[in-house]
């Protein structure tokens, strides 16, 4: 691979890793400071954040090792291949479980509003449950990869290549996406399209009420959207792969589509921080009671500075 290229790849990954490192510690810092932000979709964002960061400290650098140096050996290579391979899987379904359960709380608080007792909204029982699933759901990637020839390879020795991307395939991106998409159509016609005939002033009052309901769907519909397009090249690649038996796409498009799906992990937390009213209007203030707290303290340090030359000029008056 060109030399121009793998530095450019390798400055795209350092950004990503940037901008992942700082929004999800960021959002996890915020959900925890700030009671007023915590509801099942934080804790939800919390366990997405949780999952892109797997991905910023262990995916993220392997990937830019990879255009350097791909060599592994013996147990520890083989070990290292197999969880490597299978942690890229668990963080990728953590995240697309959690978008459903957005997608199933906001269809039973708009839709069945009157049911809010139920298990999968509560935070403290889903969020394992959504790892648990994760890591038994992609169990089946641990027997998959094996070093051979000191570099890590899929292997097909236990299943078949067609069943093992089909399945990867159904259950992290056709099925979730498609439950997703007739969750937030149902809810998204129930909140645009919603009339009471006859009754005008019941009818604007619905209207006022449903707005914060608008801007979260949106908000949430707008993430789905950028998980989608994000991990769809990689998605088709791994189809043509199993289609094909072998990678013939070019080599920047190999590289781009899998810096793309991981490019998510940094995007993800910008998005719900920046357009979600409640984290951002917390945000602000974490900012501005910065910047006061840094004023006040250059304020002090300048008198403090003030009145440790003087008691200097008088300490040195005194001894001459």
């Amino acid at each position: 691979m060109a030399l121009t290229m793998v530095l450019g790849f390798t400055i795209a990954y350092a950004i990503v890793m940037i901008m992942a490192l700082v929004g999800n510690l960021l959002l996890i810092y915020i959900v925890w400071k700030k009671p007023e932000t915590r509801g099942l979709t934080s804790f939800l964002f919390v366990n997405m954040a949780v999952a892109d960061l797997l991905v910023t400290v262990f995916q993220m650098p392997i990937s830019m090792a990879h255009f350097y140096s791909n060599v592994m050996s013996g147990v520890a290579g083989d070990l290292f291949c197999k969880f490597f391979h299978y942690l890229m899987q668990v963080s990728l379904t953590a995240s697309i479980l959690s978008l459903v359960v957005m997608a199933f709380d906001r269809y039973v608080a708009v839709i069945q509003p009157l049911r809010r007792k139920m298990w999968f909204r509560r935070a403290k029982i889903i969020v394992p449950v959504i790892w648990i699933a994760s890591w038994t759901f992609m169990a089946v990637t641990l027997t998959s990869y094996e070093v051979n020839h000191a570099k890590c390879h899929y292997t097909e020795k236990h299943i078949p290549r067609v069943v093992l991307w089909t399945y990867l395939l159904v259950i992290n991106y056709v099925l979730p996406l498609t439950i997703i998409t007739a969750l937030y159509s149902k809810v998204a016609r129930k909140i645009w399209f919603h009339e009471i005939p006859g009754q005008k002033e019941i009818s604007r009052n619905l209207v006022a009420v449903q707005i914060p309901k608008r801007t979260v769907l949106r908000t949430l519909i707008l993430i789905v959207v950028v998980f989608a397009v994000c991990w769809l090249p990689l998605q088709v690649l791994q189809m043509d792969f199993v289609v094909k038996a072998k990678i013939t796409w070019h080599p920047a498009a190999v590289y781009f589509s899998s810096w793309l799906s991981q490019a998510n992990s940094a995007i993800n937390p910008w998005l719900y921080i920046v357009l979600n009213g409640k984290m951002n209007s917390a945000f602000r203030r974490m900012i501005r009671g910065h910047r006061v707290r840094s004023r006040g303290f250059s304020k002090k340090s300048q008198e403090t500075a003030v009145v440790n030359s003087l008691r200097n000029a008088i300490i040195e008056d005194t001894v001459v």
